[in-house]
């Protein structure tokens, strides 16, 4: 499911295909490789080929209930400030007013530190992830199909139209080579306007890897906690600076307390002041010198003796296996 809704691959080893009408579901299974799921709305239970879904997969406020187990409720993005998220909720993107939102929510994080709370619980998952964080563009095709009522093939349950149903595998994935993942969402919004948004602003990956964070911080101590790079710098970074790489660790700052969280593997590593700063500045530069030259006055040094212990610093997580400044 989470392949179907964030259309990033690898979540299973084959491609995932929602097919809305049950007529539909052997032609489904024609398209189906080895390791693929076919999820059918209404579709028999008997059937072992299938995974059977109920409900409504695009009505905001209701539910998609999964092999009879699984529970998804559906949201527009622009509601989810207002909702408790009480199970697993699906947060959708495919209006113009939950574009603006999304983007004016991630600005203002970039800003001030301000999370919207419910897009860091663990039950939120953000649709069109893939699209967002601006994912390379090979095996589109093979991360998910959706059938519509009237037999379209869809990119995803709001993407391009690339068959129908009788058409070939081999066939759709010609039409399909040369989508770019705009095309995920190009049925309900024009997609060229997202793409100009999202390449004006690079670090909405990092932002998105920002929420993923909140998600290993307890919720108790998220109150007094900051994410550095968020509204809060250790050296007084400026915008020219950039920010890390999406995958990079990140630093989080309660009181005078620091802590490196390697959200790869969930690791949590207690660090001095002094070593968090290097760390920012190192991870936003990717360049040792000219980290140096940014952190020297704000750790009182001067600039030989902060690249000395700026290298110290990344040689020191290299061995921990934590890269800091994207030398792997």
């Amino acid at each position: 499911m989470d392949q179907w809704i964030t259309g990033i691959p690898g979540r299973i080893p084959g491609h995932v295909i929602f097919v809305e009408n049950p007529e539909h579901a052997d032609y489904a299974k024609t398209l189906a490789g080895e390791g693929s799921t076919v999820l059918v709305l209404n579709g028999d239970k008997a059937d072992e080929g299938i995974i059977p879904v109920s409900g409504s997969f695009d009505a905001a406020g209701e539910e998609l209930l999964v092999d009879g187990t699984l529970s998804l409720e559906i949201q527009d993005y622009v509601a989810i400030p207002f909702v408790n998220l009480v199970g697993v909720t699906v947060v959708r993107i495919t209006t113009e007013e939950d574009w603006q939102a999304f983007f004016d929510d991630a600005e203002e994080a970039i800003r001030s530190g301000y999370f919207v709370q419910q897009l860091t619980e663990v039950n939120a998952v953000l649709a069109e992830r893939r699209l967002l964080s601006r994912a390379s563009e090979d095996n589109l095709l093979l991360t998910r199909l959706h059938i519509a009522w009237d037999g379209s093939v869809r990119t995803g349950p709001y993407g391009t139209k690339i068959g129908k149903v009788g058409d070939s595998l081999t066939d759709i994935r010609v039409r399909a080579v040369s989508l770019r993942p705009e095309s995920a969402v190009a049925a309900v919004y024009y997609p060229w306007d997202i793409q100009d948004s999202l390449e004006a602003k690079p670090w909405i990956p990092r932002y998105l890897a920002a929420l993923d964070a909140w998600k290993f911080v307890p919720r108790e101590d998220r109150a007094n906690t900051s994410l550095v790079g968020f509204g809060i710098s250790l050296y007084g970074a400026t915008l020219n600076d950039g920010l890390p790489p999406a995958d990079f660790p990140f630093i989080l700052k309660k009181a005078t307390d620091h802590t490196l969280l390697d959200t790869k593997t969930g690791r949590l590593f207690k660090i001095g002041t002094d070593a968090a700063a290097i760390i920012e500045a190192v991870s936003n530069m990717r360049d040792i010198k000219a980290a140096a030259r940014v952190l020297a006055p704000a750790l009182k040094v001067s600039a030989g003796v902060a690249e000395g212990a700026a290298r110290a610093v990344v040689t020191h997580f290299e061995q921990l296996g934590i890269d800091i400044i994207g030398t792997h």
